[in-house]
């Protein structure tokens, strides 16, 4: 340190006292008259009576402050400084002249008023200090013309100040912030105008290291390094990268004209003045105070867990703007008279979540940065991790009932033990509680939205090892000495410590993991710091405080998504814990901490990325290399904590209350589940055959026989979501859609399951129908009726996928009622009373109800047999309309609502010559075609006319073993009965006593008698001789010719009850629609009416669109070029549009469904181009839903090829379009034959497979789109995307932008950060899509079933080509076809 800033001793002090005031009062007062008058003139012209002067003002400002003789002469020595920046009349003109050389000196001076007093702590003097540090502050801003040596004084001046002021035991508490402050701003602006030395620079950072047990240092080094860093990372990252947030009076104190390299610098500088925080624990470590000396050693470093915190929760701030991450939370530290607590303040309000549940938003969980505030005291420990089965939430100290998975020998049950409860601490923590502040702590008010933008880490962010370089060893420091096992004192007083430094300890363990978790695609990362980071979270488990345990679980959502070397080995560390807070129903351990919904969020995100890795690694062994692993941990394969992974699911599904976090579950249910089923199967698969089929797999195989693991966890997961589904879930709109998604998710997995079990979950989703339909008309609303229509929709899934539940006559007389009650408003039979069906009123909840019960009507016929669907499209000549079928043909109309299509088509030379008829019904469910014959005699008993009987009976005993030509196709899956099982329950009538009971025996032998007597009679007549002589010519009996005219259309409408007199009435003399009505197909049009109708599709038709996206490409036209070779697309991608669908031809007739072994002979040498529409697509279709995948190549890249045909005909006009012309190729996915109507889907979405995940964030979405400026915000509102990244250990990491999520929840089955196989990534994205689309028809009004649409279309035909003929000429027409 400069000498000259020891302090200066003025003349005046060898004197007595009293002459040295008396010459300091005379001299003052006449100088300080003169100031602030511009009339008045400097009393003082040479410098010998400047300096003189100069000895004694010095000597003023030592005297005591009970006069105003120290006030005067900080007056005048202030008004002498600002010489350097304007003149005044008041300065003398010595230091007008040269006002660098005497600013020095008086800086020197000034130096003896911040000398320690008596009267130091008085309001007199912090103002006279506040007074000098704001003229030197201004000095330093506005002046010029200051020299270098002016700097380095002024700069000797500050740190000597501070260091006065700041240095223990007896700190300034008034004027130390503003002294610090004063100080940064100041070196900051010389660090711009006039660089300190290299000498300076270690000053400061001696003198500094002194003053960080001050909280005023600490807040102000954390101002000026946030300042710092705004300024420095759009010189380093460009000026695209996220800016970093800082209030604007702390970003002025980086001066606008600072240099660049100045910047870095001095940011570098100014980041180590506070040196390792973990240094501030070596005091308090180190020290071995008596007792007495205890509480004194308490009250002056009860301040240092606060410090500690602050300054860790700064290097935090640094990190997650190096990141790019948005800004954490504003902190505000109080300050009391033990240390500082923590108070945590939002600076923004979010969106509603869910209107209808009255929940609010925020940004999304997994790549939201939690702030916490912790408070060092706390309760005794209430630590206790509970065993690895639950099926039912726990309370409180509640026993848990255990769930028994079937495993191998290796995955049994471990019982988790409970560490020791620190009941001796408990003295140790009151005291501190009693010294302490009130806690502050932050809570979430509700569930995280949905859909937010993004707050990932931005692409362009640093290397995980540079900023481990940077800021590395603070943090692992900061872990590592706070700990119970680094504190070298007592066992109970360091674990006291340890509690109070957990606040500072727990934001180091979540900086660490958000750099890990943010770890690039293709970054290495050394290995020195992954083991030391893996150390850090096994020691911070382990330990189980709850602070930093709360930080690890808020931070390390995405730490197994990642690709870090080795981190699947924390995995039974992290299960421990997540056991420990999902089981939990109250969470008092963590009260007071942070939001137990939030808390159980994170939790949840960690526990989806945990549970495909059991069946992905296997038999992997894990070694406890560290022995750092609890002790229920066992050394073994990952296949033995699949039971406890499992369990844990159950019990967090039956223990959670939140809606999205039930959400979350719910997914993560079915994930699990199809993931378990399918990896049984596949081990149940044997032969080569089978094996080598597998290189495009399926996911979507054949279960094993018996009752396997993902048996069992099937059955608990339908017990569990259908009975919450039917009592604490069904007030939740949000959680019920997604139950009922997860169940029709279910009903598609193939497992050995009981019927019993299957038909348990149709009752539950009928009980749910009948609970929502009877509440009271005021709550009814389109939300409300939206779920209806998908408990009906989760029923026709359940009746297609197992048909052999309409079997059982109870689970069809439920089904059928509840139709009923969909369509009609009530069910016949309530209590006891039977309605006659044509005494009910029909008062449907609304038509969509009514619309979705008959749409399960129609399922209802289909599965059982009664009527059967066509898959795939009939040709023209099958459909009748072509125009010699189209004038042949009669048409009618049954019941309003389906159209009969005729034909009488004439046999053949080689034909059977019997009367034959073509029946085609178009109606409401899709189209169907029926031929017949008529025969005068049953098929099985037609004789067969020869001469030789023997031959005759040996032909039909043949004919009886073996079908003839005309059984050829015929089926009957109809099972014969008797007589109906409840016969005793239909009353009888007179026409049952027509037949005689067997036990009238007498009645019956009378009869008989009188039987044989009159055949015996008769007999005796014809045998006797002819009396009469007269000849008789007897004549050759012939058969009559042939008729040609059968009206066999006649006969087949009569056969159905259709021609009655109520059936075919004049449409002119009543105004109600008859139940046959005849159509006029010779008026023009009517044809191709009858063909839109066949285009239309019964099912839902959704469309899905591919991508590849190789690591950093950014242009579509790169993008759509990956397709073209196999080369340039990874073989897991194949693999993976393999599990989509199986391969169709554009335009070509396919009845049934194709194999999946037809994939490889389509793809040839493709990477996926050839299922680009032009001539295949990938389709996957099944009862009642029908998906088209199309993966877009360079052939089919247009402006256009996403957007409906209306959007193509606006946009075509669009000047806007001209921009991209010179882009499109000639050829447009729309001209391809067969492929317009997949472009009719309801909603789109892609799917892009991006190999590096930064890319994600870099997705020309926009473009690929080719948006123009005239296309609306609704008209690109439907498009989802989902992103699948593949990681090394061969599972895939999902992403999801856009609306996935609407209003009444989040879409299942994939979420946002879920992680799943190989197995199961193919059935998932197909589930996602068909929900997607399904949501958005639930809340759109202009996308009505396809059922609905084609009624719609139905009656329009039948109003416009609707015959109007009286009741003969109907019939007339009948006999003259």
């Amino acid at each position: 340190m400069d000498q000259s800033l020891k302090g200066y001793v003025s003349v005046l002090s060898c004197f007595p006292p009293s002459v040295g005031r008396d010459v300091a009062v005379a001299v003052v007062k006449p100088l300080a008259a003169g100031l602030g008058n511009p009339s008045t003139r400097s009393l003082l012209r040479t410098d010998r009576q400047v300096k003189w002067t100069m000895e004694v003002l010095c000597y003023g400002l030592t005297l005591p402050l009970d006069r105003d003789t120290v006030r005067l002469c900080v007056d005048v020595y202030t008004d002498w400084m600002m010489a350097l920046v304007s003149q005044r009349s008041s300065t003398p003109l010595p230091i007008s002249r040269d006002p660098n050389l005497y600013t020095q000196r008086i800086v020197r001076h000034l130096y003896s008023l911040f000398l320690p007093r008596s009267d130091q702590v008085s309001p007199v003097h912090r103002s006279l200090c506040q007074q000098v540090l704001c003229s030197v502050q201004s000095l330093a801003r506005e002046s010029s013309v200051m020299s270098r040596e002016t700097w380095e004084t002024l700069l000797h001046f500050l740190l000597r100040i501070n260091h006065t002021v700041l240095t223990p035991p007896t700190p300034s508490e008034g004027i130390s912030d503003l002294s610090v402050a004063v100080l940064l701003e100041v070196w900051l602006l010389a660090c711009s105008r006039c660089f300190p030395s290299r000498s300076l620079w270690q000053t400061f950072r001696q003198m500094f290291g002194s003053w960080r047990y001050q909280p005023a240092v600490v807040e102000q080094w954390s101002r000026v390094a946030a300042a710092l860093t705004s300024r420095l990372l759009p010189q380093r990252f460009g000026p695209s990268y996220p800016h970093f947030e800082v209030p604007d009076e702390d970003a002025a104190l980086v001066p606008a004209d600072m240099e660049d390299e100045r910047v870095s610098h001095t940011w570098f500088q100014v980041l180590h003045l506070f040196r390792n925080p973990a240094d501030l624990t070596r005091s308090v470590a180190g020290s071995s105070a008596t007792s007495s000396q205890e509480e004194m050693f308490e009250r002056e470093n009860a301040h240092l867990p606060g410090i500690f915190f602050r300054a860790m929760r700064t290097v935090s701030e640094l990190v997650n703007a190096f990141l790019g991450t948005a800004p954490v939370p504003e902190l505000e530290l109080t300050q009391n008279s033990a240390w500082y607590g923590v108070t945590v303040r939002s600076s923004e309000q979010m969106d509603h979540l869910l209107p209808n549940t009255g929940l609010t938003a925020r940004t999304h969980f997994r790549h939201r940065l939690p702030s916490l505030g912790f408070s060092v005291s706390r309760g005794p420990f209430r630590d206790r991790l509970p065993p690895y089965g639950f099926s039912r939430p726990r309370s409180g100290s509640a026993p848990p009932t255990p769930v028994n998975f079937p495993s191998g020998p290796d995955a049994s049950p471990s019982k988790s033990s409970s560490p020791p409860q620190k009941r001796q601490l408990a003295e140790h923590v009151s005291k501190f509680s009693s010294i302490s502040s009130p806690p502050h702590h932050w809570k979430s008010s509700s569930p995280l939205p949905r859909s937010s933008p993004r707050l990932a880490a931005h692409p362009l962010r640093c290397n995980v090892d540079s900023l481990l370089h940077l800021f590395g060893s603070w943090l692992f420091d900061a872990t590592f000495r706070t700990s119970d096992s680094d504190l070298s004192c007592k066992r109970t007083d360091a674990t006291v410590m340890s509690e109070q430094w957990a606040a500072g300890r727990a934001e180091a363990c979540g900086t660490l993991c958000r750099i890990f978790t943010c770890k690039k695609t293709a970054e290495s990362i050394q290995s020195v710091y992954l083991s030391r980071f893996y150390l850090v979270l096994l020691q911070s488990l382990q330990d189980a405080c709850s602070p930093v345990v709360v930080s690890v679980l808020l931070n390390s959502t995405s730490l197994f998504c990642c690709d870090l070397r080795g981190v699947n080995l924390l995995l039974p560390s992290f299960l421990s814990v997540l056991e420990m807070v999902l089981l939990d129903r109250d969470l008092v351990q963590f009260k007071g901490l942070v939001s137990p919904v939030d808390l159980r969020r994170s939790s949840i995100f960690i526990l989806l990325s945990l549970m495909p890795l059991p069946l992905q690694l296997g038999t992997v062994q894990l070694q406890d290399s560290w022995g750092k692993m609890t002790s229920d941990v066992k050394a073994g394969n990952f296949l033995f904590y699949k039971p406890r992974l499992l369990s844990l699911l159950i019990g967090s599904l039956q223990t959670e209350t939140d809606t999205y976090n039930i959400q979350l579950l719910l997914a993560a249910m079915l994930n699990e589940v199809h993931d378990s089923a399918a990896a049984e199967a596949s081990h149940t698969s044997s032969g080569p055959a089978q094996e080598a089929g597998t290189q495009y797999g399926t996911s979507r195989t054949r279960p094993p026989t018996n009752r396997t693991e993902a048996a069992v966890l099937w059955v608990h997961g339908v017990r569990l979501m259908t009975q919450r589904l039917t009592s604490q879930w069904r007030n939740d709109s949000a959680v019920c859609l997604s139950a009922l998604e997860t169940l029709g998710g279910l009903a598609k997995v193939q497992v050995q399951v009981e019927d019993s079990e299957k038909h348990r979950a149709i009752s539950s989703v009928c009980t749910y129908i009948v609970f929502q339909c009877s509440r009271p008309p005021p709550l009814h609303s389109r939300d409300l009726h939206s779920i209806i229509v998908a408990a009906f929709c989760c029923l026709n899934i359940w009746l297609s996928h197992h048909p052999v539940l309409l079997h059982q006559q109870e689970c069809l007389l439920e089904v059928l009622e509840i139709v009923e009650l969909g369509i009609s408003g009530s069910k016949s039979r309530q209590d006891q009373r039977v309605a006659w069906k044509e005494n009910k009123e029909l008062n449907p909840a609304s038509l969509r109800v009514k619309e979705a019960a008959e749409a399960t009507l129609s399922c209802i016929m289909q599965v059982s047999g009664a009527c059967t669907y066509l898959d795939g499209s009939l040709r023209e000549d099958t459909l009748l309309l072509n125009d010699s079928s189209l004038k042949k043909s009669r048409y009618f109309v049954l019941e309003g609502s389906v159209i009969l299509a005729m034909l009488e088509p004439k046999p053949g030379p080689d034909q059977d010559p019997s009367p034959s008829l073509l029946v085609v019904f178009r109606g409401p469910s899709g189209h169907h075609s029926w031929s017949l014959q008529l025969h005068l005699l049953p098929r099985d008993g037609r004789p067969i006319q020869t001469q030789e009987t023997q031959r005759t009976q040996r032909t039909r005993s043949t004919e009886q073993q073996h079908p003839t030509a005309d059984d050829v196709g015929r089926k009957c899956a109809i099972n014969q009965q008797l007589a109906p099982e409840n016969m005793e329950r239909i009353p009888s009538v007179a026409a049952d006593q027509s037949i005689p009971a067997l036990n009238h025996t007498g009645t019956v032998e009378q009869m008989l008698e009188h039987l044989r007597a009159t055949l015996k009679t008769q007999e005796h007549i014809e045998a006797q001789p002819q009396l009469s002589g007269r000849s008789i010519a007897l004549a050759t009996c012939r058969p009559p010719p042939p008729i040609s005219c059968f009206q066999v259309t006649r006969v087949f409408l009569s056969h159905l009850g259709l021609l009655t007199p109520e059936s075919v009435k004049d449409p002119g003399i009543n105004s109600v629609q008859p139940t046959l009505l005849s159509l006029d197909s010779s008026l023009p049009g009517f044809s191709d009416n009858l063909r839109r109708l066949d285009q239309l599709p019964s099912r839902n038709r959704d469309c899905a669109f591919v991508f590849y996206m190789r690591a950093g490409q950014r242009k579509p036209r790169e993008i759509l070029g990956n397709v073209e070779k196999q080369t340039s697309v990874g073989g897991r991608f194949l693999d993976f549009l393999s599990s989509l669908g199986w391969p169709e031809e554009v335009g070509r007739l396919q009845v049934g469904r194709a194999g999946r072994s037809e994939f490889p002979a389509v793809l040839g040498d493709s990477g996926g181009s050839v299922f680009d529409g032009r001539r295949f697509i990938l389709k996957f279709a099944d009862a009642l839903t029908w998906i088209t995948f199309i993966v877009p190549s360079l052939h089919t890249y247009t402006a256009d090829w996403l957007r409906s045909s209306e959007e193509v005909g606006q946009a075509t006009v669009s000047p806007s379009n001209h921009r991209c012309s010179e882009t499109r190729p000639s050829e447009d996915i729309r001209s391809c034959h067969g492929v317009a109507s997949f472009f009719s889907s309801d909603s789109k979405l892609l799917i892009v497979w991006v190999e590096s995940f930064e890319d994600i964030e870099k997705f020309p979405l926009t473009d690929l789109l080719l948006e123009t400026r005239a296309q609306t915000e609704t008209s690109s509102s439907n498009i989802q995307v989902i992103f699948i990244h593949p990681l090394k250990t061969g599972l895939y990491r999902i992403c999801l932008h856009g609306t996935t999520s609407t209003k009444l929840g989040l879409v299942n089955p994939l979420v946002d950060g879920m992680v799943t196989s190989r197995r199961s990534l193919g059935f998932l994205v197909t589930e996602m899509v068909s929900n997607c689309s399904h949501r958005w028809r639930l809340e759109s009004d202009s996308a009505p079933p396809p059922h609905v649409r084609r009624k719609h279309l139905i009656n329009n035909i039948i109003l416009g080509y609707k015959s109007c003929c009286s009741e003969p000429a109907f019939y007339s027409a009948l006999f003259h076809l």
